[in-house]
């Protein structure tokens, strides 16, 4: 019995050495595998340097995308374009002219649009001047006179009244309609022939030397009554501004030929003051009118 534990004892010992014998074999093995990895390694074309930097590259780009993203609104692009002009679609227009009131005329006119470019206005007149009043200033300004068929010779006479009508008739051509502001009729600038009649009657005195009893004179008041007719044709310049979106402003000026006569004369007066209502020859034209847009 105790020979076999001996047997048993030494197979374990051999055991045991093979087992140390094993464990001093690996590290040699090792070592062979490993100079086998290196060589391979030597014998490829690598730089380990240029790997290194590659990997520190990728490794920067990892971590910049891990940053958290910034919310980046972007504001959309603004265009100014310019508003367009909208163009109020007026078909007429009724004014009035308060610079007429002056010489005792109530001057009233309508402008009706025939296109985007023209349009015809038609004005009525309706005068009574004295020395009372507003038109007193005009009326006190007037020079009368009267042809007296016995000397052959014009008299002058005290005024009293002028009272009549007219009527003004004109052709607008708005010239803005093609430009970049686009103002159409019955606003912008224009610029119109016109014709005008007006029927004017003159009543006044004048002093005579009468007769009363043989060998006595003395001055007697005279009534003396005119019929004036005044024609004028000329062309003018202006331009109609808006107010509020329902007035309009025209301003104007521009020139007239105008001829006038009297019922008992043969021909057009002469030597006139322009300011005369009776005046013949080129006289300017100019005023302001206020109105409704319709």
């Amino acid at each position: 019995m105790l020979d076999v534990k001996l047997q048993l004892l030494d197979s374990k010992l051999e055991l045991l050495d093979a087992k140390i014998k094993l464990w001093e074999a690996k590290p040699k093995e090792l070592d062979v595998r490993l100079n086998e990895l290196g060589n391979k390694i030597s014998s490829m074309d690598i730089n380990p340097q240029s790997i290194t930097q590659k990997l520190n590259e990728i490794d920067s780009l990892l971590k910049i995308r891990q940053e958290p993203e910034q919310n980046i609104i972007l504001q959309p692009q603004v265009i100014n374009e310019p508003e367009p002009v909208f163009l109020y679609n007026y078909k007429s227009a009724i004014m009035i002219d308060p610079s007429r009131l002056l010489e005792g005329t109530l001057q009233i006119s309508y402008e009706r649009i025939l296109n985007r470019k023209f349009s015809v206005n038609v004005a009525a007149l309706a005068t009574y001047s004295t020395t009372k009043g507003i038109s007193n200033f005009y009326f006190k300004n007037q020079s009368f006179t009267y042809f007296n068929t016995e000397l052959n010779a014009y008299e002058s006479y005290v005024g009293e009244v002028m009272a009549g009508g007219g009527i003004i008739a004109q052709f607008r051509n708005y010239l803005l309609t093609s430009h970049s502001i686009r103002q159409q009729a019955p606003l912008g600038l224009y610029a119109a022939p016109q014709l005008m009649y007006r029927r004017m009657s003159i009543t006044g005195y004048y002093q005579e030397m009468e007769e009363i009893e043989p060998g006595e004179f003395e001055l007697v008041d005279k009534e003396i009554n005119q019929h004036l007719n005044i024609y004028a044709g000329g062309v003018i310049l202006g331009i109609k501004v808006p107010i509020l979106k329902a007035l309009t402003v025209d301003v104007f000026a521009g020139g007239n030929i105008k001829l006038s006569k009297y019922n008992n004369e043969d021909g057009f007066t002469k030597y006139k003051d322009w300011f005369n209502i009776d005046f013949s020859g080129v006289s300017p034209v100019a005023g302001i009118s206020l109105g409704i847009l319709k």
